[in-house]
């Protein structure tokens, strides 16, 4: 951005990095601060759905991370910075960047942790290609797409994030192995979660592929009905490009009786892109954990 004098103009401050730009907003923020007063704080609160805490008492939550973190033995947990680099989602995803909550310092908060893991996968592929990375995390994200429907949905909420890296396989290998083990810590934490009173009845598994991948998709169908045999298994089209041809919802009867798929996974070419590798593959799965007493408590029955 080149020098001027006072504030910059709004070509300059769109064409500036982020480092350039960083100075005008800080000051920005420092300005609207002075300006408030303890009443708009307060005026805030109440309708700002950002600042809001959450529905989940604290206690119940970080009784459900422990449970999501022990199903997941078999990966290493990482505790994420609450922001990480700017356009970390819209860069590598088809996504806006109105989706997230962008920051100054060049900085984002964290609002899909599978993205940033995509990060720390592609580094350690970088200094050992044939490595085989597998991580997960909670973390509570900020999202600022529209809200959907329903109850327990909120601009900030826990998410369990599942994320496997390694150079591709003959048959898909990489692909199978990393749905089923996936598959299985949800499954694991389902059988977790009656600890706390909430159950899982009829789960289901929907293989979502391109026409490209059915082949793919059949090996997938196979590995879970012979790993995962108690579990319901649909196949449908997918028509998002978000994923690389591959998605998998699983999920069980919610206590009202309705379907609700809490755990999603996919394939993307995120780590193949940031180390320009195609050979490289990436399965990254999400569950949204403040769901779980929300839709499948026993006291969300009578909330209901």
């Amino acid at each position: 951005m080149k020098p001027r004098t006072g504030a910059p103009d709004r070509e300059d401050l769109l064409a500036s990095s982020p480092s350039e730009a960083t100075p005008f907003l800080l000051e920005l923020a420092r300005v609207q601060a002075s300006r408030r007063r303890p009443t708009d704080l307060l005026a805030q609160r109440e309708r700002d759905r950002f600042v809001q805490p959450s529905v989940i008492d604290q206690r119940l939550a970080h009784r459900i991370d422990g449970l999501a973190l022990d199903a997941a033995d078999g990966f290493e947990a990482l505790l994420l910075s609450p922001v990480a680099p700017l356009g970390v989602c819209s860069t590598l995803a088809p996504t806006s960047q109105d989706r997230t909550l962008s920051a100054v310092r060049g900085t984002e908060v964290v609002s899909d942790p599978t993205n940033v893991l995509a990060l720390e996968c592609a580094r350690r592929l970088t200094q050992d290609p044939k490595a085989d990375v597998r991580l997960c995390t909670v973390h509570q994200v900020v999202r600022a797409q529209p809200l959907p429907p329903g109850a327990g949905f909120s601009r900030h909420f826990r998410l369990f994030a599942l994320v496997e890296a390694a150079p591709a396989r003959a048959e898909d290998g990489f692909e199978v192995d990393a749905v089923e083990r996936q598959l299985r810590v949800f499954d694991r934490l389902f059988d977790a979660c009656a600890t706390l009173g909430c159950l899982f009845p009829r789960r289901r598994a929907i293989v979502r592929t391109t026409e490209p991948r059915e082949v793919l998709a059949e090996r997938i169908v196979e590995r879970i009905r012979a790993a995962l045999p108690h579990v319901e298994v649909a196949r449908e089209p997918l028509d998002r490009p978000y994923y690389e041809g591959l998605r998998v919802a699983f999920g069980a009867d919610t206590v009202q009786g309705v379907f609700s798929p809490i755990g999603d996974l996919g394939a993307f070419d995120w780590v193949g892109r940031l180390n320009s590798n195609r050979r490289l593959r990436f399965i990254a799965g999400g569950f949204g954990l403040q769901l779980v007493p929300l839709l499948f408590g026993e006291s969300s029955s009578a909330d209901g």
